[in-house]
């Protein structure tokens, strides 16, 4: 049930909830009494314009009608009073953030006279905020060598509100499988080995709630970590196999290969040197430190018995540190280069000259005491050495 107030407001009748420590004691002299103290008392903020806050009470000894007010420029703008009933209503809500305490006066009045009271009116909290951080945006780089347990960022927000409203506890939406978070401190810290080469960035939800039981609010912030790079890889080399062949009669110069290795560490990647370790015979074989293109560094013959077999090399890649000199981290790789036969030897008979003895009553067709032998040193698809066949000399007509 409400009762009309003249200005036109609806006015809700005041709450039964007393509020004692709260009184107005009359001042002046005259017919006009109080019957005791004003006692006021407030529904919580959020309280709706309109809203009644409590109800004057006064008698007049002559019976003649009182008219209830407010007094003061601030108190009406948040306080009006129904003139005849007394009734005490908001005009606008109330924020206990904003304004904790009012000072109110009030007054009654009948025909001979004006009798005033000061009231003061404290008002009550409720949840009405939501935790707010601090200091956004949040972000912090940390190497990927962090050890775990390390702590690498605080986030902070409060909460105006009073009471468990005014508690905040933090927490990760969703959770991480790499990072955790203090609940009541906000402290951020790593809980599992981080590495830049599988992963350079994280971005967190932080989640501040309050500890209202009823209505608890809450605020998201987002925290961005960015993982750097620190040199803990191995080179590596890539487009392998590098086994090869090459024509015996290539010439000095010539590029058997590209060899091509790259550091692991993506963040600030090194230069590589590149040298041989091992199989390069009578040094055939130069590789550029800086480019990794390996060349032929002499003539080659298929015929050499040092060469015919082919090569095993073994190269290394060494990364190197800002002023180029060689790091400890390293890699080598064994490969096979083949080399391969052209027609570049005549045959050869196996002797300068030959010579024999022919019975004078030899016949057509007798076959004469004399084995010639050829022998060709260059390799024919499908056999390894060409030979001549040793026959026998036929005696023609």
């Amino acid at each position: 049930m409400c009762e009309q107030g003249r200005e036109g407001h609806q006015v809700h009748p005041p709450s039964p909830t007393a509020c004692p420590h709260v009184s107005w004691t009359p001042t002046g002299w005259g017919p006009l009494r109080s019957l005791g103290p004003f006692h006021c008392c407030f529904l919580s903020p959020p309280s709706l314009p309109g809203s009644s806050v409590t109800q004057l009470l006064a008698r007049d000894l002559d019976n003649d009608p009182l008219v209830f007010g407010v007094v003061g420029e601030e108190a009406s703008r948040f306080f009006a009073v129904e003139s005849v009933t007394g009734v005490v209503w908001l005009r606008q809500p109330l924020d206990r953030e904003t304004k904790s305490e009012f000072t109110v006066e009030f007054s009654v009045s009948d025909s001979q006279g004006v009798i005033k009271g000061t009231v003061n009116i404290q008002v009550g909290d409720v949840n009405d905020n939501a935790p707010r951080f601090h200091n956004q945006p949040y972000s912090v780089r940390i190497p990927e060598n962090t050890p775990v347990g390390t702590p690498i960022f605080i986030v902070n927000a409060t909460d105006p509100d009073q009471g468990a409203g005014g508690s905040v506890l933090y927490s990760f939406q969703p959770p991480s499988s790499f990072f955790a978070i203090d609940s009541g401190r906000g402290i951020v810290s790593v809980i599992r080995e981080l590495d830049y080469e599988v992963t350079q960035a994280y971005q967190l939800q932080v989640n501040a709630t309050d500890q209202d039981k009823n209505k608890p609010l809450s605020t998201l912030a987002n925290l961005a970590i960015t993982i750097t790079d620190v040199q803990d890889m191995d080179p590596i080399f890539i487009n392998l196999p590098y086994s090869t062949n090459i024509y015996e009669n290539s010439p000095p110069g010539t590029t058997v290969r590209m060899i091509t290795a790259v550091d692991q560490d993506k963040g600030r990647p090194r230069g590589i040197g590149y040298t041989i370790v091992s199989g390069n015979t009578n040094s055939i074989f130069a590789l550029d430190y800086i480019s990794g293109a390996l060349t032929l560094n002499g003539p080659l013959d298929r015929e050499n018995p040092f060469y015919s077999a082919g090569f095993i090399l073994t190269v290394k890649g060494t990364e190197l540190n800002d002023d180029r000199t060689p790091s400890n981290a390293t890699v080598t790789t064994t490969f096979n280069i083949l080399v391969i036969d052209v027609n570049d030897n005549a045959p050869e008979f196996n002797s300068s000259e030959y010579s024999v003895a022919i019975p004078e009553l030899a016949q057509v067709g007798f076959a004469l005491p004399l084995f010639i032998q050829v022998q060709d040193k260059d390799e024919v698809t499908g056999y390894r050495w060409r030979r001549g066949p040793s026959r026998p000399l036929l005696l023609g007509s």
